[in-house]
């Protein structure tokens, strides 16, 4: 399928719109993303997002412990 304006024949680059970002003209039901897949790709985007925030808090963890001089091992301090 092609998910370009019919009015304009330029590309739907937010199907979760009601008009064209272009031209303005009302993009077809059909082309737009229906309630579930917006859901769907919300969720994922917020599942991204904490995936995101956890790796940044573990980073800045690693920074802490490497500025306290801690290796992290069995071993370390000797």
């Amino acid at each position: 399928m092609s998910y370009h304006c019919p009015t304009c024949g330029r590309l739907l680059y937010d199907r979760r719109l009601t008009n064209c970002g272009f031209c303005g003209s009302q993009i077809p039901e059909r082309l737009r993303f229906t309630s579930e897949e917006v859901g769907a790709i919300d969720k994922k985007m917020a599942d991204l997002d904490e995936e995101r925030a956890q790796r940044q808090r573990a980073a800045d963890e690693e920074v802490k412990r490497k500025e306290k001089g801690d290796a992290g091992g069995f071993l370390s301090g000797i």
